[in-house]
């Protein structure tokens, strides 16, 4: 099942990607919200209950994230519940990597460090500069949602150094990359190929993180 889910998950993703190549809404609509059901089906398959449950939390925040940013159209009331179901998610992230970090659990030491240095300056510097072109509403949520973001990019980077530090720290830096992407385009300016761009980031950054986390916790 796993290699099976992992198939349709990358078909899926083309197809979702694929959608922005060719401007078919209609298909992105269908794609989208498939991608995270198909990760559940690997974690399903792939590890032990103690941590699927968590797992599957995580991606059923993901999955309501990616829906209400999908019918969000002028509502902001859909855009800040597709935030919150991210922010969520990136919690349920922060919350795993903190247990697999070097001192095995949330160490107030390690987080008050040099190396999270350059997080802060991008999630300040990136704040100072979205701020100002979004509307006072958004101001708490989308700065919670940026810090978060931040805190989830550092935890992945303090992990201890294991079979899956990589994937994880690779995936967390391709959400990062792909949520500015997406910020960018939504409060000042949209590219040509903007949208391919934070979709294929988003997809691999997620697929990343759960390969990763499913490498350390086999089925038995």
């Amino acid at each position: 099942m796993a290699r099976i889910a992992l198939f349709i998950y990358s078909l899926i993703g083309a197809l979702n990607i694929l959608s922005a190549v060719i401007e078919l809404p209609m298909l992105r609509t269908v794609t989208k919200p498939l991608l995270m059901p198909m990760l559940m089906l690997y974690v399903i398959s792939q590890t032990h209950i103690i941590i699927r449950n968590k797992l599957i939390f995580i991606l059923v925040f993901a999955w309501l994230g990616d829906v209400f940013l999908l019918f969000q159209g002028n509502s902001s009331l859909y855009f800040q519940l597709g935030l919150g179901s991210f922010l969520i998610m990136q919690i349920g992230y922060i919350r795993l990597f903190s247990l697999q970090s070097t001192a095995g659990k949330f160490n107030v030491g390690q987080w008050f460090s040099l190396p999270i240095i350059p997080v802060l300056i991008y999630v300040v510097g990136f704040l100072a500069f979205l701020l100002p072109l979004i509307p006072a509403a958004l101001y708490i949520p989308v700065s919670l949602y940026a810090l978060a973001l931040g805190a989830m990019l550092y935890a992945a980077y303090l992990r201890k150094m294991d079979s899956s530090y990589y994937f994880i720290f690779i995936g967390a830096i391709l959400f990062v990359i792909s949520d500015s992407l997406l910020a960018l385009a939504k409060f000042y300016f949209s590219f040509s190929g903007n949208s391919i761009y934070v979709m294929f980031t988003y997809i691999m950054a997620q697929l990343l993180l759960i390969l990763g986390l499913c490498k350390l916790q086999p089925k038995n």
